[in-house]
């Protein structure tokens, strides 16, 4: 009779973490890194430029020949930035219809490029929601294409819409045609992450999981590195564009040398394929072949409608449906605070570029953070501090606009850099949460569903990231904090009722799943355990 052994355990046997899974790991993390810069670029291409209505009749005026002009006391025929004086008192304006723009930060920018000033301010915002409803979409299509059709085919398939949408966003003739590039790089931008996280995590073994896991979230924070690094020298953001754009190409190689998942074929019943691999992996490790009285096991029934089962299972579990619903909000919430707070970071004051440099060095300490603490404090009391941290600070921003003056904004980036640190390892570590809080059957879909939910709050974050565009004052910088702040309180709050997830094996059922309430060890032939969940059932 052939020994039965979970996933996890032949992982194990397999070497846990050695040189097939290191190869694996670095291939995926590296486009990793497009994903952040994807993301993020627009803090650089759609940067804000100082603007003055262009003078009638002045040829090649330019931002700095406002003195010059006005030098030579002729009749004052503009007031700043949106409206001109159409006679010589001064008493008759109108809205003008052409800028001239301050270079001395960025040289062109899409703000620039297409007037996105005074009354068409808010197409700044647009411009960088592109992407995230891209990503909620894309949330949408790879998490189920993921559960269905395979990871590779997903993490394949979406290198081609990043590559496609982040090319096409450099020829782009019109403001609309940006937005429409930007979309198809978010579909293609979350459908790699999500693909490649659950990936990788799931060729780690369990006592690897943690590393595998924040590795490749530090892989995000070197993408924002070489962001910033690079926009400070190219600061012609079409440029900019191509010089991302060019690399991604390279990944669609990735089709030929990437192999599916094999938990994922033993869960959908593909065991012969997956014992190939896994065969491999082991003369890869230079572990000794899988001996034939083992048998690979990922669920018990592992049928073609397992995954609509184990759906139809997690509605008709109330502790499943109200997990499910606690870590919506906190999907949306690390979403809108995250994207929030770095989009953020070029309208609180100071310079744009030193702003984002440290703000992507706090991303770094919470990553750090995360490693260090994960495996000693528990995913939940982890997520849960650093939610409630970074919200508190955030909402500390009020106190230098109640009781400072302009010249205490570095305060409010203080704040605002602290925020950033909670935000970044609550987002890290709510993957860990995800994945290990639910069963394998579903857990692309799952975090697909996550990501959707995540991505409303994203949709939301630059238009609350660009309220201080809207309110010139002390209160118009902090105001974003505050919201951001506010949600992020809550979020950490109801996240303390979920169950802890570390040192458990991933779930690879509904039973597993519910085991997880109870900290009890996911043996379903333990008695006590099997008749706590059949309580669960009778009475949800």
């Amino acid at each position: 009779m052939k020994q039965q052994l979970k996933f996890d355990d032949v992982i194990e046997l397999l070497g846990g973490f050695g040189t097939y899974q290191k190869r694996l790991y670095l291939l995926v993390v590296i486009p990793a890194m497009w994903c952040a810069i994807m993301t993020i670029i627009t803090v650089f291409t759609v940067g804000e430029q100082d603007h003055r209505c262009k003078i009638p009749g002045l040829a090649n005026d330019s931002y700095k020949s406002h003195d010059a002009y006005t030098n030579k006391s002729l009749p004052k025929l503009f007031d700043e930035e949106c409206s001109i004086v159409v006679n010589n008192t001064g008493n008759v304006t109108e809205k003008c219809d052409s800028w001239v723009y301050d270079t001395s930060i960025f040289t062109s920018t899409l703000v620039s490029e297409f007037d996105l000033v005074c009354d068409r301010t808010i197409l700044q915002s647009h411009a960088s929601m592109g992407i995230f409803a891209g990503a909620l979409v894309g949330s949408a299509i790879f998490g189920t294409i993921g559960d269905i059709f395979g990871r590779k085919v997903a993490t394949c398939l979406s290198l081609m819409f990043m590559f496609g949408g982040q090319l096409g966003t450099v020829f782009i003739p019109t403001y609309f045609s940006f937005i429409i590039m930007r979309f198809i790089s978010g579909i293609g931008s979350i459908g790699y992450w999500n693909s490649a996280v659950i990936l990788s995590m799931e060729m780690a073994s369990p006592k690897k999981r943690v590393w595998t896991g924040m590795l490749i979230e530090v892989a995000w924070a070197f993408g924002e590195y070489l962001t910033v690094f690079i926009a400070f020298f190219l600061r012609q953001w079409r440029h900019l564009q191509l010089v991302f754009a060019a690399p991604i190409g390279i990944f669609l190689i990735y089709w030929k040398i990437l192999d599916e998942s094999p938990r994922w074929l033993v869960n959908k019943g593909r065991k012969d394929e997956a014992g190939q691999i896994l065969t491999h992996i082991a003369k890869v490790n230079k572990t000794e072949k899988l001996p034939e009285e083992i048998e690979v096991c990922e669920d018990d029934q592992p049928t073609k409608g397992s995954f609509l089962v184990t759906i139809r299972k997690v509605l008709r579990s109330r502790v499943m449906v109200i997990r499910t619903l606690i870590m919506l909000f906190n999907w949306m919430t690390v979403n809108a605070g995250y994207y929030g707070l770095t989009l953020n970071s070029g309208k609180i004051g100071g310079n744009v570029y030193v702003n984002f440099t440290v703000s992507v060095t706090m991303e770094v300490v919470a990553y750090v953070l995360c490693i260090v603490f994960l495996d000693r404090i528990g995913r939940r009391t982890l997520h849960c501090s650093c939610m409630i941290i970074g919200g508190v600070s955030c909402l500390s921003s009020i106190f230098p606009v109640i009781f400072g003056n302009e010249t205490h904004h570095w305060i409010i980036i203080t704040l605002s850099m602290i925020g950033k640190l909670g935000i970044s390892a609550a987002f890290a570590d709510i993957y860990f949460l995800s994945a290990e809080l639910f069963p394998t059957s579903i857990r692309s879909f799952i975090l697909g569903l996550s990501c959707i939910f995540g991505r409303f709050g994203s949709l939301a974050s630059p238009y609350i990231a660009d309220l201080g565009l809207l309110i010139e004052s002390s209160f118009g910088k902090a105001l974003p904090l505050l919201i951001f702040g506010s949600m992020m309180l809550g979020s950490g709050f109801m996240a303390l009722t979920l169950p802890e997830t570390m040192n458990k094996k991933m779930p690879e059922t509904i039973e597993d799943a519910l085991a997880l309430k109870r900290n009890k060890s996911m043996d379903r032939n333990n008695p006590e355990v099997c008749m706590e969940l059949t309580k669960e059932h009778l009475s949800t």
